[in-house]
């Protein structure tokens, strides 16, 4: 609540009389009272009357303990104070408490807001009397100086370096620095880290009454020195100096004085109040996070001393001009009663209709004295749909959710929108009512045509990019919150639309092409041009044509890699680096091609003359440190390869997986239609993070390399893109 009321606490009080204060009889007498609210705290020569405490809370108690005023802020308190005669007392805080730890800000007027302060006071109201109360409020906070004196001859503090001094509000039996900074971070206890002479101030946690010091440095013959101690017996609002002093000897000793500080200088100050209303409830946390059981019924009273205009709860009035609205929010039902009184309760349908797990209900009140918010906090079982994440690579997803009641079963089961089967993934205990768990991908096996193991994923079941997931969790069998989970990748392809008129496989020159290259456009510039055809998307698309020169067959060619010339013979050197950040499904193109029969066949190959002809599309995903090297031409080609082949089909490394079709005949109609190849996968886990991990190759021959084709081959092609 802090952030909500950090500046309305300049000159107020909330007054609320609690719906259990009896109503005066003809034998009771009213008297009256005044406060008087005195701090005490370090001052150093500020001006008393500058400091407001920007938290405060006053809190007055019959003798029976019932709570029958508040105050916090704003506008001034009824001075003198009517109370009906009998015995009280006073509660007086104010501070940050969040502070639990903190180095003294070297301006008086700064540490007095951070400082922390609590009084209480028993007093007697008796009949037509006027009595002043004072309220003296020491400080909780415990202050802790620490002093290493470097000009003091007599001692070699002044040839340390790197002097670093710890000091940790908690209990630890560490002997050396590191275990000591382990038990602190394992305990998440305030702690402070000091370089040079420091003052810092701890609120001391409940139940520790000691402060441990670690204290590190290096020295120039002895290296480096440490030492760790403990301070016992501390109390709240007391001052501790700590003198560190390395004293040369055999064995190197550090002397550390520890001094008592009880001298506290006294701080008044006189407090104006403001009435604000304030929601509350039994058992109803305004600062920490409320538990909500399922099916239950939350009751709440929202009080001020001025008459309340309207209550809303996000941002839907429920209350205005003293008439409940109706039916404003489902599940929500309110009475009036009286003036500065609203109760109204939120039933299990209410929170039914709250997604996820953890929830921040938003009131505004508003009431003569003008308007103010609160926020109250609630976790219920659901899905903490914030918390989930995933891995488009493993194509899972990590599911989280909190569970208030004891459950043998927790599962998330989820499903690709679109599709009726659902998979499911049990969640575990993870600690604090918060279930955890990771789903798994689904593969089927099977055999490529070479005979080798393959596993095709299920894209239904397995979490893959750009795609709407619903996922619902059940408790014990029975279903409750569902959420949706939207996967994105911006993972593209370059140049793939072909609309560069720069590309290296438009021009002779692949020796070091960036991406696209293209093979013998030296020789013959027709084997891939940039062009266009009906159907394309955008202005251009890549024409690939065969070509026959004195019975040597050049195949249309485009692919990623690099392509060079010697003699008669040129190399493809496939392969490019690729970054992946989500596993495709499969690999989409447009295309229109026109493949005819076998007209030269000058190495052998398993195409023989006259028969029809193949073209090959493919996309291979690889781990390779070197590209993989095809050189063919004068001679019968070398390097020649497959990835239907295996996982070991190169010497350059692993082929992870791999996607290719063989067009044949002439494409029906006269645009280019949409192609998918399906992409399966010899490994299922590794993410490629080599030299080179990607190849895409189109040629109008399959056997090209072997200068085996159709001399007439034709093949548009354009906007390569992956599916998922």
């Amino acid at each position: 609540m802090k952030n909500i009321f950090r500046y309305m606490l300049m000159a107020g009080v909330v007054m609320m009389a609690t719906a259990c204060e009896k109503e005066l009889s003809g034998e009771q007498q009213e008297g009256a009272v005044n406060f008087d609210i005195n701090l005490k705290a370090e001052t150093r020569a500020v001006n008393g009357g500058d400091f407001t405490p920007e938290t405060l809370k006053v809190r007055i108690y019959r003798e029976d303990g019932a709570l029958i005023r508040r105050y916090t802020s704003m506008e001034e308190i009824p001075a003198p104070l009517y109370l009906v005669e009998g015995s009280y007392s006073v509660l007086v805080e104010a501070g940050d408490k969040e502070q639990q730890a903190f180095v003294d800000p070297n301006d008086a007027a700064a540490l007095q807001q951070l400082l922390c302060y609590r009084g209480e006071q028993p007093f007697q109201v008796a009949p037509h009397t006027t009595t002043n109360i004072a309220v003296t409020c020491p400080t909780l906070n415990t202050k802790a100086t620490a002093t290493f004196d470097t000009t003091n001859s007599e001692n070699e503090n002044a040839l340390l370096s790197d002097v670093k001094i710890q000091l940790a509000a908690m209990t630890s039996t560490a002997t050396k620095v590191a275990d000591f900074e382990a038990d602190v971070a394992a305990a998440e206890a305030p702690a402070l880290t000091f370089t040079e002479t420091t003052t810092g101030y701890f609120l001391l946690p409940e139940e520790v009454t000691t402060l441990v010091w670690a204290f590190s440095a290096t020295h120039p013959e002895d290296g480096a020195i440490e030492k760790v101690g403990t301070i016992s017996n501390v109390e709240a609002g007391k001052g501790y100096k700590l003198a560190f002093v390395y004293s040369k000897s055999p064995e190197g000793l550090m002397t550390i004085q520890v001094l008592v500080d009880d001298s506290v200088d006294e701080f008044e100050n006189d407090f104006d109040f403001k009435p604000q209303p304030e929601i509350t409830g039994e058992g109803i946390s305004n600062s920490a996070v409320n538990t909500y059981k399922a099916g239950s019924t939350v009751t709440l009273v929202c009080e001020s001393i001025n008459d309340l205009q309207q209550l809303t709860l996000g941002g839907v009035t429920f209350f205005e001009n003293g008439q409940v609205v109706e039916g404003a929010i489902a599940g929500l039902t309110a009475t009036v009663v009286d003036a500065a009184k609203v109760q109204f309760t939120l039933d299990a349908a209410y929170f039914a209709s709250l997604s996820g797990a953890y929830q921040t209900l938003e009131f505004g009140m508003t009431d003569t004295g003008g308007d103010y918010q609160q926020k109250l906090q609630f976790v219920k079982t659901g899905l903490n749909s914030a918390a989930t994440t995933y891995d488009l690579w493993a194509n899972t997803a990590a599911f989280e959710a909190v569970v208030t009641d004891a459950a043998q079963s927790v599962v998330v089961r989820y499903r690709r929108q679109g599709t009726t089967e659902w998979a499911e993934t049990t969640l575990t205990a993870a600690g604090d009512m918060t279930y955890t768990g990771v789903s798994t991908a689904v593969w089927s096996e099977s055999t490529n045509v070479n005979g080798h193991t393959i596993y095709t994923p299920d894209t239904t079941k397995s979490i893959f990019a750009n795609a709407t997931y619903e996922y619902q969790l059940v408790v014990d069998g029975v279903a409750g919150d569902t959420a949706t989970l939207q996967t994105t990748t911006t993972q593209t392809i370059p140049y793939a639309t072909l609309e560069d008129t720069s590309l290296s496989c438009w021009g002779s020159s692949n020796e070091s092409a960036p991406f696209w290259g293209s093979g013998n456009n030296t020789y013959k510039s027709s084997l891939c041009v940039q062009s266009s055809y009906a159907g394309q998307q955008g202005s251009y698309c890549a024409k690939l044509e065969s070509s026959e020169t004195l019975g040597m067959l050049a195949a249309g060619n485009l692919f990623t890699g690099t392509f060079s010339m010697s003699g008669f013979s040129g190399t493809v050197g496939f392969g490019v680096k690729y970054d992946w950040l989500a596993r495709p499904s499969a690999l989409k193109v447009k295309v229109w091609h026109n493949i005819g029969n076998v007209t030269t066949t000058k190495y052998a190959s398993e195409i023989a003359e006259g028969q029809p002809d193949q073209a090959v599309i493919q996309a291979v995903v690889i781990d390779w440190s070197s590209r993989h090297n095809v050189t063919s031409g004068s001679a019968t080609p070398t390097g020649v390869w497959s990835p239907e082949n295996g996982a070991d089909a190169s010497a350059s490394g692993k082929v992870i997986g791999y996607g290719v079709v063989y067009p044949t005949g002439q494409t029906a109609g006269s645009e280019m239609v949409e192609l998918e190849i399906p992409i399966v996968w010899y490994d299922k886990v590794t993410k490629p993070s080599n030299n080179y991990t990607l190849i895409i190759s189109s040629a109008t021959s399959r056997y090209g390399d072997y200068m085996n084709g159709c001399n007439a081959n034709t093949m548009y092609i354009d906007d390569y893109r992956w599916a998922y």
